[in-house]
């Protein structure tokens, strides 16, 4: 069976839609799986063990310099590309009008997407035969799996395990390199994730550095401390002032390099953020914090995987993302949280964690 996967932005979309390639593999032999993504998150997509073909789409480009005939003959000539090789189906699970425009050109006997009730642009509705309405409020990866389900008319539970992005034996020595350093020679290893797109979304630094205080003294932790941007970076040094000899800054790294790093410490800790979600595609543990996001949605599957929801002190109710997200001045629902109570609910996840995951 030939199966393309349109699916091309964002990461932390395309990091949600992995697990369906688990259950690809779970239930088809012999199956051969393209994947066609955004230039900027080619190399994640291309990293997968589980993709035979990244098919890279440069959407980005061809709008800045839409009247260019380099343009015109790099679009022409993915369109091209595309079409060589006809599927069995083509699942789009972006569902708006960018996807649906390579859904349009692409060969296959079927062409599935979303129904109008849960399609993200109703122009993508001309671009597939078949439209399958899914609950926009469950878990966005079992949305994705739900659309498969439904196609292939299957009720059984598939195991989701994950797996490792590939990386090349020199980034293999530099994470060897990482771990054998002298500051994380604890019992249990951390890595830590403090930033989000949204600040909104992050703890506040006293109350993330008191939760790590009661976290290390319970687990007898060292801490990986992640940054994306300067501001994360500032933050992660000064988080690793405050344990010195227990804690170790990484240099930034590429997704299928940072996922490998993580399957190989014993804990992640972030807030609702693509590293949340890198976390959901292997087997370690997370603990995350949500506030004005709902973690039912959000936080990756599995018991392994556990969050503690901030509460809106105004009282604005939301299914998935809190209305005002970017404007609320205090990100009260998460910046206000008291460590104790965080570290209270952690705890008592992390003495009764299990490791399995049926959906």
């Amino acid at each position: 069976m030939k199966i393309l996967i349109v699916k091309t932005s964002s990461v932390g979309d395309i990091i949600q839609a992995f697990n369906i390639l688990d259950y690809f593999h779970d239930r088809y032999k012999n199956i051969e799986i393209d994947w066609v993504v955004e230039k900027a998150n080619l190399p994640l997509v291309n990293s997968h063990p589980l993709i035979n073909n990244a098919i890279c789409f440069d959407m980005k480009t061809w709008k800045k310099k839409i009247f260019k005939k380099r343009t015109r003959k790099s679009f022409f000539s993915f369109i091209k590309f595309l079409r060589q090789k006809r599927y069995d189906v083509v699942f789009d699970l972006q569902g708006n009008c960018k996807s649906g425009l390579v859904t349009l050109f692409a060969k296959a006997n079927d062409k599935v997407g979303f129904g109008k009730k849960s399609v993200r642009e109703w122009p993508n509705l001309l671009s597939t035969k078949v439209h399958i309405d899914v609950d926009t409020n469950i878990n966005m990866r079992l949305q994705n799996l739900e659309v498969l389900k439904k196609y292939f008319s299957d009720d059984k539970k598939v195991e989701i395990k994950g797996g490792r992005l590939k990386i090349s034996n020199i980034q293999k020595l530099i994470l060897k390199n990482i771990l054998s350093h002298k500051n994380l020679k604890t019992k249990t290893k951390i890595m830590v994730c403090a930033g989000a797109k949204w600040s909104n979304k992050q703890l506040s630094y006293e109350t993330l550095l008191s939760f790590l205080k009661l976290v290390q003294e319970k687990l007898d932790a060292s801490f990986l401390l992640i940054w994306g941007n300067d501001f994360e970076k500032f933050v992660a040094e000064k988080l690793n002032l405050e344990f010195l000899e227990s804690s170790r800054v990484i240099d930034k790294l590429s997704f299928p390099v940072w996922q490998n790093l993580m399957n190989d410490v014993d804990l992640v800790i972030a807030m609702d953020s693509s590293s949340l979600h890198l976390c959901g595609t292997i087997e370690t543990y997370s603990f995350s914090v949500f506030g004005p996001t709902r973690f039912e949605v959000f936080k990756p599957i599995g018991d392994r995987h556990f969050s503690y929801q901030g509460k809106c002190p105004y009282d604005y109710k939301f299914k998935k993302q809190c209305p005002i997200l970017r404007s609320c001045i205090t990100g009260a629902c998460i910046r206000y949280l008291k460590s104790e109570d965080i570290f209270s609910s952690f705890i008592s996840w992390w003495n009764k964690k299990n490791n399995k995951i049926l959906v």
